[in-house]
């Protein structure tokens, strides 16, 4: 991660712990960033989970832009977070695969998000799920290689 991001990003996680206090459950950096693959052009992918958040994403999403500007205009430009509730986060998203490709866990208190990974990482091996990269080096996931048609897979 460039230096200027890196010094940005821990201001906002600061600003983040001062406004929410305990109730910023988790602060994981995912993506490219965090596979050290990034671009000049690469946003800054952030997983927020927060107590409290609104319900509405929109205001969700307002609070977390008004801190990342606080920070810095091209932070906020350059940053995209998903924020969360608690209860919201522990349901299994396909993004969060992403996660096992590498990530960094700025704050997870009492190992909430950890426990979501470790939960996912037991459940792919259960259904026997590989990570392949295919002719172009983009790596995806082969779920349930004993899919039959019509099955629900869970993850």
């Amino acid at each position: 991660m460039r230096p200027w991001l890196e010094e940005q990003l821990d201001r906002f996680r600061q600003a983040l712990e001062e406004r929410f206090g305990s109730d910023l459950v988790t602060l994981a950096v995912f993506g490219s960033q965090a596979h050290g693959r990034e671009h000049p052009e690469s946003d800054l992918d952030l997983l927020l989970v927060i107590r409290g958040l609104p319900r509405r994403r929109l205001e969700r999403h307002g609070v977390i832009l008004e801190l990342a500007h606080h920070v810095s205009d091209q932070f906020a430009e350059t940053m995209s977070a998903i924020p969360l509730r608690p209860e919201e986060a522990v349901t299994i998203k396909p993004y969060y695969l992403g996660f096992l490709e590498g990530h960094r866990l700025l704050v997870d208190r009492e190992g909430f998000f950890r426990q979501i990974l470790d939960r996912l990482e037991r459940r792919l091996k259960e259904l026997g799920s590989r990570r392949l990269v295919d002719e172009l080096g983009n790596p995806y996931w082969d779920l349930k290689p004993d899919y039959v048609l019509g099955e629900d897979v869970e993850l």
